[in-house]
C-alpha cells in the first residue's frame, strides 16, 4: 500500500499490526533514516540487539536471492519479533525481492519476522517500489525534503522542549538553511541546543545573531565579509576585513578556498541563466542555499559579474594556489593581490 501524508505519519508513529514490512524511499536519506528508525523502534523490544536485528545489504541478496525470504520466515530463539533491516543501494535484483514481496504479501501467516527497507530515490518504474504500492501487509513511504512550513514546526517543537525559545527573524534565517535533509537539519537544531545550554538558561533565547555566528553556511562569517566585500567592489572594507583575518590567525588558504566555493556558486547561477533560468530561480537552486543575510550581496554579485569573467576569476585563483604551494612566495601577499585585482573589477564594473 501507498501512503503519504498524514496516513505515513500515523504509520511511522503506530505502525498497522497487520503489516510485515514498510519501504521508505526519497531524495531525503535523512528523514528516511530517522522515520526507519522510529518504526524498527515500535517493532523491535531493542533495535541495537544482533540477535533480535537482523541487518541486510543489497549486496548481501545479490549471491543468495533467497535470503530475504529465509530470513523473513525463520522463528526466533527467544519468541519475540525479529526485525529485518535492508538498505537497498541498487537494485540489481529488485525483480527477486519483488517476487519475495509478493509470496510473503500473499501468504502472511508466514511471516515470523518484520520487514523495513531503506532505500534511495526510486523511479515509479522501480518493482521494489510498485510491490511495495500494491501491497496489502507491506507499505511504501516516499521521504521527500521538508517544506520551508514543515521545518520550521521541527526547529519549534524541538527547541520548544527544551524549553528554548526563537525569535521570528532567526527562525526566518534559520529555515532555507536547513532544506534538503532532515539528518542534517537536526543536527544544527542540536547544536543551537547546546548552545543555550540544552533549555538550563532562565528564559533561553536564540536571536539572529545567534544564528548567524552558528548555523549552517554561517559559521565562516568572517571569510564571508572578505569574499563578499571583494567580489562586491568593497576594496577597502575587503582589505581591512583580510588584514583583520591575517591578524586573527587565519590563514590565506582558508581565504583562497572560500573565495573558490563562492566563485564556482555564482559560476553555477550564471550558467543556469544562460540556459533560460531568472536570476532567482538559479539561486534558489543551489545546495546549500545563500544565507538570508546574504541574498542581497549575493544577488548584487550576479549582476556584476558576466560568466566569462567569472570563469577567468576561478582559473586566477588557482593560479595562486599553484604559486602558493609551488614558488614559495608569500602566501599573504598573494591572497591580497588577488582580491584586490577582484574587487577593484568589481568596483569598475558598478560604475
Amino acid at each position: 500500500m501507498k501512503l503519504g501524508g498524514t496516513r505515513a505519519d500515523n504509520f511511522v508513529k503506530s505502525p498497522s499490526s497487520d503489516s510485515f514490512g514498510v519501504l521508505f524511499y526519497g531524495p531525503d536519506q535523512g528523514l528516511s533514516s530517522e522515520r526507519a528508525s522510529l518504526v524498527a523502534g515500535k517493532w523491535a523490544a531493542d533495535p541495537n540487539d544482533p540477535f533480535a536485528v537482523t541487518s541486510l545489504t543489497a549486496d548481501d541478496l545479490a549471491g543468495d536471492p533467497a535470503k530475504l525470504a529465509d530470513e523473513m520466515s525463520a522463528l526466533s530463539l527467544l519468541g519475540d519479533t525479529r526485525l529485518i533491516r535492508l538498505r537497498l543501494s541498487h537494485e540489481r535484483n529488485g525483480a527477486a525481492i519483488a517476487k519475495t514481496i509478493k509470496a510473503l504479501d500473499a501468504a502472511p501467516h508466514t511471516c515470523a519476522a518484520k520487514l523495513i527497507i531503506e532505500a534511495g530515490d526510486l523511479s515509479p518504474r522501480s518493482a521494489v517500489r510498485k510491490c511495495f504500492e500494491g501491497a496489502k501487509h507491506f507499505a511504501a513511504i516516499a521521504c521527500y525534503a521538508d517544506t520551508q512550513a514543515t521545518l520550521a514546526n521541527l526547529v519549534k517543537s524541538e527547541l520548544s522542549e527544551l524549553g528554548i525559545r526563537i525569535e521570528r527573524g532567526a527562525l526566518d534565517a534559520l529555515v532555507p538553511l536547513l532544506a534538503g535533509d532532515r539528518r542534517m537539519a537536526r543536527s544544527e537544531i542540536e547544536k543551537l541546543a547546546l548552545y543555550k545550554g540544552y533549555g538550563t538558561q532562565e528564559d533561553a533565547v536564540l536571536t539572529l545573531e545567534d544564528i548567524k555566528l552558528l548555523a549552517a553556511g554561517a559559521g565562516a562569517s568572517g571569510l564571508d565579509d572578505i569574499v563578499l566585500d571583494a567580489l562586491s567592489g568593497k576594496t577597502q572594507a575587503a582589505d581591512a576585513a583580510f588584514n583583520r583575518a591575517m591578524a586573527g590567525k587565519v590563514t590565506p588558504h582558508s581565504v583562497l578556498a572560500a573565495l573558490q566555493r563562492h566563485l564556482v556558486r555564482l559560476h553555477q547561477v550564471k550558467c543556469l541563466m544562460s540556459s533560460g533560468q531568472s536570476s532567482d530561480d538559479a539561486m534558489r537552486a543551489l545546495r546549500p542555499p545563500v544565507f538570508m543575510m546574504q541574498k542581497t550581496a549575493f544577488a548584487g554579485q550576479v549582476r556584476i559579474w558576466p560568466e566569462a569573467a567569472l570563469a577567468r576569476a576561478i582559473s586566477s585563483s588557482l593560479d595562486v594556489e599553484k604559486q602558493m604551494k609551488s614558488t614559495g612566495m608569500p602566501a599573504t601577499a598573494l591572497m591580497g593581490r588577488l582580491l584586490l585585482s577582484l574587487s577593484s573589477f568589481a568596483a569598475k564594473r558598478k560604475s
